[in-house]
């Protein structure tokens, strides 16, 4: 932390891969971790255990809210609103996890679609 209260520059991680769930026909709760992620240069997936640092995600409605958490989901049913602790999401927008006081600990991710045959696309940049 510098000397005026602001954090230094944070990257968006060193390894950085896509998630598309369009194909995935239900709203309920998904996990992912590291190794659901592809690398684009290699074209293998990742390691699991990879810590989240970024993710952007591209919910395919807009007008219904698609879920997210920076936590694995509990059950497939997990509830979606402001007490459960999951973020909406509308069109789209983007988390800098490892700017969080905790971000260096969410090694998982879950997920919820607005309506199943939405498209829906999750970006994510990950460090060691």
């Amino acid at each position: 932390m510098s000397k005026l209260g602001v954090q230094n520059p944070i990257s968006a991680g060193q390894y950085m891969g896509g998630y598309s769930a369009t194909a995935v026909a239900d709203t309920n709760w998904h996990t992912l971790t590291s190794s659901d992620f592809v690398d684009p240069i290699t074209k293998t997936a990742f390691a699991d255990g990879l810590k989240f640092a970024y993710l952007e995600i591209r919910n395919g409605s807009t007008t219904l809210e698609a879920h997210y958490m920076l936590r694995a989901a509990d059950t497939p049913t997990d509830g979606k609103t402001n007490t459960d602790g999951v973020v909406p999401i509308q069109g789209g927008g983007a988390a800098d996890i490892q700017g969080l006081a905790d971000g260096h600990l969410v090694t998982s991710i879950a997920y919820a679609k607005a309506a199943a045959g939405d498209t829906f696309t999750i970006t994510a940049g990950f460090n060691k």
